[in-house]
């Protein structure tokens, strides 16, 4: 679905944000307020062509308020992301962040969810994505591996930094993989996030179960096209759970 939609939303995108000198350390690299103007763009052509539900929607009330208390937990005073939460009726089951914040979950996904816990989780490891640059990194390293066959352009870009991104294609937004690594790391941020807000953390873990158990289902999850399913993280989190001697709250029931 992203793919469609998206295409239009990169002809429109231009960035002419200037550089700083620390920003050039990577040309290849977009800027933190790079990809805020990114995200932006790409996230205002999704809310003219999809149907992002009304800010009075309950499920858009529960996501906007799970996610205020976790953004009460970040001390982000030096970076400029401009976070935002939408919901967009689909029956997918996904939920992305864009560079920069702007931060979409599908009903397909919401409709699933059956603690703020889950939602928490989720939420957490998708703002790791954003606050850890994880798409800004993966773009880089692809450019640079392509360096070979782009000499010309990274010529260009090294000396615009990117001022120009409008030929962007929508597969460098939103199809762009997230390492393993950076899938690591944004499970721990959303074990970090949950637990700083004071929700349960197996949330998050109860989470991947279910979609495991949509998979067996044949209704396979989005989620999974852009954070590979891994049975292993399951075990990960749970074991981080126990390792942590804490004992949690119960969990939150989502009631829409």
């Amino acid at each position: 679905m992203r793919r469609v939609v998206l295409a239009g939303a990169l002809l429109i995108t231009t960035v002419n944000t200037p550089a700083t000198a620390s920003e050039l350390a990577d040309v290849f690299r977009p800027s933190p307020n790079q990809q805020v103007q990114i995200g932006k763009h790409a996230a205002q052509y999704l809310r003219m062509h999809e149907q992002v539900l009304p800010a009075s929607d309950a499920r858009v009330k529960t996501l906007r308020r799970v996610a205020r208390r976790i953004l009460a937990t970040f001390d982000e005073r030096d970076v400029p992301w401009e976070y935002s939460f939408d919901v967009i009726d689909s029956k997918d089951i996904n939920a992305f962040a864009l560079p920069g914040g702007a931060t979409f979950f599908y009903t397909g996904l919401m409709d699933k969810l059956k603690t703020e816990d889950e939602l928490a989780g989720v939420l957490g490891h998708e703002l790791t994505h954003v606050r850890k640059q994880h798409w800004a990194i993966a773009y880089a390293d692809g450019e640079k591996r392509n360096l070979g066959l782009n000499i010309l352009l990274f010529a260009v870009r090294a000396n615009s930094n990117l001022s120009n991104i409008a030929g962007l294609s929508d597969d460098l937004i939103f199809e762009l993989p997230f390492s393993r690594s950076h899938e690591t790391e944004a499970d721990d941020g959303g074990f970090d996030a949950a637990v700083a807000a004071g929700y349960n953390p197996q949330g998050l873990a109860d989470t991947f179960k279910m979609m495991r158990e949509a998979i067996k289902d044949g209704d396979p999850p989005e989620f999974f096209s852009d954070h590979p399913d891994d049975k292993n993280r399951i075990k990960r989190i749970e074991d981080k759970i126990e390792k942590s001697g804490v004992i949690f709250p119960a969990q939150i029931p989502i009631d829409y």
